[in-house]
């Protein structure tokens, strides 16, 4: 069971949001562990026990870290042993999934990563010890974020889960995010990547130039929308039961430069690894070796995020070359440029990355490559690739129009000019929005 199932929209969602403000304050934390355990038991049941065998697991491993606060050579012995498990099983998976073609199970990067992220608050004495298994529980699987993040703090959550009111706003709010990010996924996000799946089937010799920068853009924009639109969903959710999420993605292809796109696509995983390893290994404090490794560490464990193949590690080193380039002379004239020309040159770079990212090996995607620039005997087009653009340039049009701001700052000058009849053209919009996203997603 997806978000983007009849299932979920029309009988969990509401039936879960019903049972949990019937429930009150008190009960808001044993109501929404349970239907996030539910919603696990429905999308991917034959994990369900792994899931929570891990969850269990770091929780004894930090009650007992807790009685023995006073040890450190036993907190530490601790601590290596929940890292060892968690790195274990969120590597483990990447890697039986690339060489045995083994499912992964949902949200295993999300709930490993969030756990760990805990062991250090508390081992650093920033975070207090949990002692309600529950509220941990619910920290680590809230089902809003299982399919594609964000990551959170146990700090931004466990405030939250104080509130004693709820707030109407925050739940239509939400709903609205959720339809849109909704609409992102399976207007935009599903299109795409049917049109990049079937250029990806094409035979090396059936393919063109135009059919290769067809398949990286198509990548690029479906890779964007897919995740960006499961993510929208998760705060919307969230707000829908009185949660705040951080946004996680931030139109990361009009970013300024490599850098500033590091810290916008995926924005919450970056700033996980900046706080939990980039900065506890000294960040830029010691300089030279240290902080090349440093900065080839964060970057490699951004694009494992996707998963341990060898063209992910090769994207990722790919971008911690540019990240170096601008921390020198070629940040600094790029800093003297205008902004038009700083958002072309990260957006060329970044394109050519997605080539890197599409081949299933190194010689796949060098193929694509040369083939971008004409130094193979690939012809300009053929007839395959001017198809596909006939029929899928509308939505490539439309996809490239809203991975930028154009479209967010237009609302926001309407709603700051005429608020009333903004609000009204928005309610609208979002109703035609749903039923047009519906009807893409009820069965004929």
């Amino acid at each position: 069971m997806g978000f983007a199932s009849v299932s979920f929209i029309f009988f969990f969602l509401p039936l879960s949001l019903a049972v949990y403000y019937l429930a009150g304050p008190r009960g808001r934390v044993a109501v929404l562990t349970a239907v996030s355990l539910l919603f696990y038991f429905f999308s991917d049941p034959k994990f369900l026990w792994l899931m929570a065998a891990s969850i269990c697991l770091d929780y004894g491993m930090y009650r007992l870290m807790e009685r023995y606060d006073d040890q450190n050579r036993i907190r530490r012995a601790i601590c290596v042993m929940v890292v060892t498990k968690n790195a274990f099983l969120f590597l483990g998976s990447s890697v039986l999934s690339q060489l045995w073609g083994t499912p992964v199970p949902l949200g295993i990067a999300v709930y490993t990563l969030t756990s760990l992220g805990y062991l250090v608050d508390v081992y650093n004495g920033d975070e207090i010890y949990e002692h309600d298994l529950l509220r941990f529980a619910l920290l680590n699987v809230f089902y809003g974020k299982l399919q594609a993040g964000p990551l959170m703090r146990y700090g931004q959550l466990r405030e939250q889960l104080k509130k004693e009111k709820y707030s109407l706003s925050l739940i239509s709010d939400g709903a609205v995010l959720f339809i849109q990010g909704l609409a992102k996924q399976v207007l935009l996000g599903r299109s795409l990547d049917s049109l990049y799946l079937s250029l990806k089937e094409i035979e090396p010799s059936g393919h063109s130039m135009l059919s290769v920068w067809l398949l990286t853009i198509s990548l690029a924009l479906s890779l964007y929308f897919n995740l960006s639109g499961f993510c929208d969903m998760a705060r919307g959710l969230g707000k829908m039961y009185q949660l705040e999420l951080p946004r996680n993605f931030y139109y990361p292809y009009q970013s300024r430069s490599i850098t500033d796109f590091v810290g916008r696509f995926n924005s919450s995983v970056t700033e996980f690894y900046k706080q939990y390893i980039y900065s506890p290994l000294g960040a830029d404090r010691q300089g030279g070796v240290s902080s090349v490794l440093n900065i080839t560490l964060v970057t490699l464990l951004w694009g494992v995020w996707f998963g341990f193949r060898i063209n992910y590690i090769c994207w990722a080193l790919y971008f911690t070359l540019f990240i170096f380039l601008e921390r020198g002379r070629w940040g600094r004239l790029l800093s003297r440029l205008p902004v038009f020309f700083t958002r072309v040159y990260t957006f060329a770079v970044v394109l050519l990355s997605f080539v890197i990212f599409s081949g299933r090996s190194v010689s796949e995607s060098w193929f694509y490559f040369t083939s971008m620039f004409g130094m193979g005997s690939l012809p300009v087009f053929n007839d395959s690739a001017l198809y596909s653009l006939a029929s899928r340039g509308v939505v490539l049009l439309l996809a490239l129009l809203l991975s930028t701001s154009a479209a967010h700052t237009v609302a926001d000058w309407c709603s700051k000019r005429h608020p009333h009849l903004a609000a009204a053209c928005s309610v609208v919009f979002n109703v035609a929005l749903l039923i047009l996203t519906l009807a893409f997603i009820l069965p004929a």
